[in-house]
């Protein structure tokens, strides 16, 4: 609660506000159309800023040609330089203004032709871009072939899903642990397994409500969704909490993928829980896969290391980057992830890779640097006839086994998209998993090439980093091997030798259990959900391979995806494809495959070829039915610029005085500057600002009057989220020093006897021209009292910024002692608010209200009685109640309650109770009674009781009168003594 001198303060300094912010917004178009005139008579040497001052107004009147912010800048230059000439100013500051306003000048003359768009997004992202949906790990065509094996009795699919019904965290009763931060890492407080058995409860409820269609089960794995999405905030620890991004970002995906038709998920729900994903995890997961941390970033220098982090880290956010994609129906967030996994980012990839050993020079998660080299081998008769030697291969078996997993997942998914990853890069996958495979099982004499890994600080190229020289071997055998037979025997028709042995070893699989992490790197149950009517498909039923092509901008093109990250990878921003371009899209078949003409589009073309626009961006998916009449699948993704999902939220800081602050309006003086930041939920996002700056961060020039300043957030995709700033200015302040300390936006204020004061508004020095004449005689803008003995009224007549006011100090010297009042009727009013004490009933507390008329009256009429030693009683006319310690009307009668303190000089006091607590009056009349235990402002006068004390002139209800008291304070109508009416002092007397 603040002392009432400070409403008064604001009160006044408010009505200073709204005169001045008035004034300046005419000076503003005042300087569009004609010059203010300078002096009374013209000197030669303000000619230049005269001359500079018309060149800037010329430019003003033309100013749609020129970017907004600059253009207000160099209003803000022009108020400036017209006060400098105003105030008689010198020469050097003369120049100065000068200087200043022709290099605005110049900026405004630059940004010729320039534009600025703050134009905001469409309010709500169009989903519909072309997914398959669900489209993570299992599509609906999954679930139904399950259903029918179970209907056949399959024993395999009979097994596994009786495990996942007996599964304890399938369970419609399975809870969840949410945590507000997602911690992995950094020692003390992790608690990323929360997350993890958290993701999967609601997978595998997910699960059971897609195959059994058990409402409980679905209820769950949406209300543990929204538990976490709800009141999870961050992921945090060290380094490893990209980890926790990944793989409980790609498992609370996958789940809610699965739950995202369900009729009682809200459609407000799931859009909150899509928005937790783009905000929470996305932003991480896309900075961790393109900085690594920023360990190769750093383009020529010696620890550039690219491959520094293991390929299971950009698997893992990968495939959760993936996930989310598909979830948020973002295609320029599925591209992101394709261009991880398919392409070289850094541009040392060689095949074949000829160097021993092989440097680790490139990302991990990249097909070629994941499946380091692939060798012609004895020990295969299968997988395409080739072994492939993984990163992780030499590392430990563990890991090894890890990684193959995710990026069998990655495969996998994007194959329900239409993206065949398993038969990218001459079958390069299939390499890599059977040479894990072989691995598991300790195979000898597998293909090695030694392997250069950078890790514990060094670079690849050190000696001192680790060399790898052999194949870990041993056997971890994962939840994802049912995946690897079911796509390339079930769905290719390719054998898999040793991935097939370590099937048979693993049997019906499971999901996450257990109490560490390994146990939920994988969704699992891969059985239950890949198991086909064959295990090693018939000819007749493989699908036909097609691989993409496409014509864009006159050059064919060999992959399916447009827009996204750079197929070279750079740190900038990346533009996805601008509008209005054609993109012909052309499906291939594999050479000497009959084509049966048989093609359809999702958007209803029925030829092989067709061309698109860049209107949108959209999963254009082509379906091929073969001789055999088995379907194959071909997606071509094109991401448009500014057609993605928007960023969450944008907010604003604002960093005034070395202090940063998260707001989107400021008040400062005139003259000073302030920093303006937009922070966006993102990464490698891009900003343009309405003066041409394209940094996060603006600084402004020196203020002179109230302005907006708009930035636009651009989001990776190009999407632009504006966010506008607004700037108060202040011209000048109350405020008065005790002591040599600062009490700021106070008129009326309490010292004590010998105390050291000094009265008068803060004026910022930038402010040119301003007069000050006090009632004392000085002219100065403050005045001092040393050693004050008694009260006193210091009123000072200023011009500030060409405009007239008045501040009238009270300044109260406390007197030693409390005084008694003399015993009779009066009322108790409060000067500052215009309001009486008032009884308002037994028990009830009393208020400060406005003075009632007849009988009401009573109410605010007290008796006061003293008891000759500085206290008093206070009985109200109206019923015999008395004023207690509560504030309280009560008919107990305890004497000596209130005590008074009057200003020494004045007739004004302060009321204080026995407990020696003065009380405060408020705004709207409530009165606080246990906050302040020295006097404030004196708010308190007596008025004797007289039926016929005032008499208050008719007030208008028109909207022009106004009324001020002589402290400047704005009154609903008018009060005993002198008062300020439509400019004139009016005084109103008793009768």
């Amino acid at each position: 609660m603040k002392c009432n001198r400070l409403i008064i303060a604001t009160a006044a300094c408010s009505l200073f506000m709204a005169m001045a912010a008035d004034m300046y917004a005419a000076k503003a178009t005042e300087a569009v159309s004609h010059r203010q005139k300078v002096h009374n008579t013209t000197n030669a040497y303000t000619t230049g800023l005269e001359t500079s001052i018309a060149e800037a107004e010329s430019l003003i009147a033309n100013a749609t040609d020129y970017l907004p912010g600059l253009i207000a800048d160099l209003e803000d230059a022009v108020i400036d330089a017209r006060n400098i000439l105003n105030g008689n100013s010198s020469q050097n500051a003369i120049n100065q203004a000068n200087s200043t306003l022709k290099a605005n000048i110049n900026r405004v003359k630059a940004s010729y032709g320039k534009t600025f768009d703050a134009t905001p997004h469409a309010e709500e992202y169009v989903t519909d871009r072309g997914f398959v949906h669900p489209g993570g790990l299992h599509t609906q065509e999954d679930f139904d072939r399950v259903k029918r094996l179970l209907k056949q009795g399959n024993p395999l699919v009979k097994q596994a899903m009786s495990q996942l019904r007996n599964d304890p965290l399938s369970q419609a009763t399975a809870k969840t642990t949410p945590t507000k931060y997602i911690k992995r890492g950094g020692g003390e407080g992790e608690n990323y397994m929360n997350a993890a058995k958290g993701a999967a409860v609601a997978y595998l409820n997910a699960l059971r409500w897609k195959i059994d269609g058990t409402k409980d089960n679905g209820d769950n794995a949406v209300k543990v969704l929204m538990d976490w999405a709800n009141y999870t905030e961050g992921v945090t620890g060290d380094t490893n909490l990209n980890l926790a991004l990944g793989l409980y970002g790609y498992a609370f995906a996958q789940a809610a993928e699965l739950m995202r038709d369900y009729e009682g998920w809200s459609r407000d729900d799931f859009e909150t829980f899509r928005q937790w994903m783009l905000k929470i995890w996305y932003p991480g997961i896309i900075q961790f896969l393109r900085s690594r941390c920023g360990s190769w970033e750093n383009a020529g220098k010696w620890w550039q290391a690219p491959g520094h982090y293991w390929s299971n880290w950009g698997l893992c956010n990968d495939l959760a980057l993936l996930t989310i994609g598909v979830l948020c129906d973002d295609v320029f967030i599925y591209n992101q992830a394709l261009s991880f996994l398919k392409y070289d980012q850094v541009g040392t990839f060689t095949d074949p890779r000829t160097t021993d050993p092989i440097l680790c020079d490139g990302l991990t998660d990249f097909w070629g640097n994941l499946i380091v080299t692939t060798v012609e081998s004895d020990l295969e008769t299968g997988a395409y006839g080739k072994l492939g030697q993984m990163n992780e291969s030499g590392r430990d078996i563990g890991h090894a086994t890890m990684a193959c997993g995710l990026a069998v997942d990655l495969a996998h998914m994007a194959w329900n998209q239409g993206d065949d990853l398993f038969s990218y890069m001459d079958n390069r996958l299939a390499a890599g998993v059977e040479y894990i495979a072989a691995q598991i099982q300790s195979v000898e004499n597998l293909p090695w090439t030694n392997y250069h890994y950078c890790t514990g600080g060094f670079h690849y190229s050190d000696s001192r980093s680790w060399l790898m020289t052999e194949p870990a071997l041993g056997e971890q055998i994962r939840p994802y091997w049912g995946t690897v037979i079911g796509h390339y025997e079930s769905v290719k028709g390719v054998k898999m030798p040793f991935s097939e042995k370590v099937y048979e070893k693993m049997g019906v699989d499971r999901g996450g259990q257990g109490n560490t992490s390994g146990g939920y790197d994988h969704l699992g149950y891969s059985v239950l959900m890949n198991t086909r009517d064959f295990q090693l498909a018939p000819a007749d039923s493989i699908p036909a391979l097609i691989t993409p092509m496409m014509e864009y901008d006159g050059e064919i093109i060999g992959h399916n995806e447009l827009g996204g990250l750079k197929n070279t990878y750079v740190t900038d921003k990346n533009k996805c494809l601008p509008r209005g371009k054609t993109v012909k899209l052309m499906p291939q078949l594999a050479e000497g495959e009959e084509d049966t003409g048989n093609w359809i589009w999702n958007t209803g073309e029925t030829t092989k070829d067709i061309t698109v626009s860049t209107d949108k961006s959209y999963a254009y998916r082509v379906t091929y039915t073969n001789k055999n009449n088995v379907k194959s699948h071909q997606v071509f993704t094109i991401a448009v610029d500014a057609d993605c999902n928007p960023s969450p939220r944008t907010t604003g800081m604002i960093t005034y005085k070395g202090v940063s602050e998260e707001t989107d309006t400021v008040t400062v003086y005139y003259g000073e500057t302030v920093t303006l930041t937009i922070n966006g939920i993102g990464a490698y996002e891009s900003y343009e600002w309405d003066n041409g700056s394209h940094m996060a961060s603006v600084t402004t020039n020196p203020l002179v009057r109230p302005r907006d300043f708009t930035g636009v957030y651009i989001n990776q995709g190009g999407v632009r989220s504006p966010h506008k700033f607004h700037v108060n200015v202040k011209y000048m302040d109350i405020q008065a020093k005790v002591n040599g300390v600062v009490i700021n936006d106070t008129l009326d204020f309490a010292v004590n006897a010998g105390d050291n004061v000094e009265i008068g508004p803060y004026v910022p020095s930038a402010l040119a021209g301003c007069t000050y004449k006090w009632n004392t005689g000085e002219t100065t803008r403050t005045i001092n009292i040393d050693g004050i003995e008694t009260s006193g009224k210091y009123v000072l007549d200023y011009v500030v910024n060409g405009e007239k006011g008045q501040l009238v100090y009270n300044v109260f010297v406390n007197a030693a002692e409390d005084c008694n009042i003399a015993e009779g009727d009066y009322f108790v009013c409060d000067r500052l608010h215009n309001t009486v004490l008032t009884n308002n009933g037994v028990n009830q507390k009393c208020t400060m209200q406005q003075r009632m008329a007849g009988d009401d009256a009573m109410a605010q009429v007290w008796h006061i009685t003293n008891n000759g030693q500085g206290y008093h009683n206070l009985k109200s006319l109206k019923d015999g109640l008395y004023l207690q310690v509560s504030t309280r009307a009560t008919a107990t009668e305890t004497h000596g309650v209130i005590g008074f303190r009057k200003a020494v000089g004045a007739d004004y006091y302060e009321l204080h109770n026995k407990l020696s607590y003065y009380w405060q009056f408020d705004d709207n009349g409530t009165i606080v009674s246990n906050v302040l235990k020295a006097p404030c402002n004196y708010p308190l006068v007596f008025q004797l009781f007289d039926v016929n004390a005032i008499s208050l002139p008719d007030v208008t209800e028109d909207m022009s009168c106004t009324i001020y008291n002589i402290m400047g304070q704005k009154l609903s109508q008018p009060v005993k003594g002198l008062n300020i009416i439509n400019g004139k002092k009016v005084m109103v007397r008793a009768r």
